[in-house]
């Protein structure tokens, strides 16, 4: 068995299938952490008509840099919600966090398609775990935006909820953060 044969045998099931390694990094239960790697951007210019900013809650949007097109889970939880088009999973952590995960822009429009989901309603996930999938391309020839929008759903909960996803790296103007990497703090009163 070579080099390549053994490499292959790690990421693929009995089935024959790909399986999606997991992505491991230290974790807090009242911490965010990003969910893809990309471009940070602020919610204020994520540019929905369907759906108002306002209701996606307090968090970020991350301009995907890289096109593997896996979302791993922000944080240790249930799976809360999933929908039928795969493009959106909701996540309840421990604390009472709600956090919910958002791919693009106008893609339920797409009915599902270019988006799978690796995990099911009341599953239990760890932060890092491979939870959903998206086609990049299909979101683009669809005419969509691709931002995975990263929010606490009910920010109401917390005293005060802090945004530490900047960084010193920058890509046309904006931070840049990778998959692991802290995003939003959830402070209790």
């Amino acid at each position: 068995m070579g080099l390549f044969d053994k490499i292959r045998s790690k990421i693929t099931s009995s089935d024959g299938k790909a399986e999606l390694p997991s992505a491991t990094f230290a974790t807090r239960p009242d911490v965010v952490y990003a969910p893809v790697s990309g471009m940070l951007v602020s919610l204020k210019e994520v540019k929905d008509e369907v759906l108002p900013v306002a209701l996606l809650g307090d968090g970020y949007g991350i301009l995907p840099t890289t096109n593997n097109g896996v979302v791993y889970a922000p944080v240790d939880g249930v799976i809360g919600a999933t929908t039928m088009t795969n493009h959106s999973i909701v996540i309840a952590a421990e604390g009472g966090m709600e956090v919910l995960i958002h791919i693009g822009i106008g893609t339920v429009n797409m009915g599902g398609k270019g988006f799978s989901r690796c995990v099911e309603t009341g599953d239990t996930v760890r932060a890092g775990q491979p939870i959903m999938t998206f086609n990049d391309d299909s979101i683009k020839q669809a005419g969509y935006e691709d931002v995975v929008c990263c929010t606490i759903s009910n920010p109401d909960a917390f005293s005060q909820i802090d945004h530490v996803g900047d960084t010193s790296t920058l890509l046309d103007g904006r931070p840049l953060v990778k998959i692991g990497d802290p995003l939003l703090v959830a402070r209790r009163a």
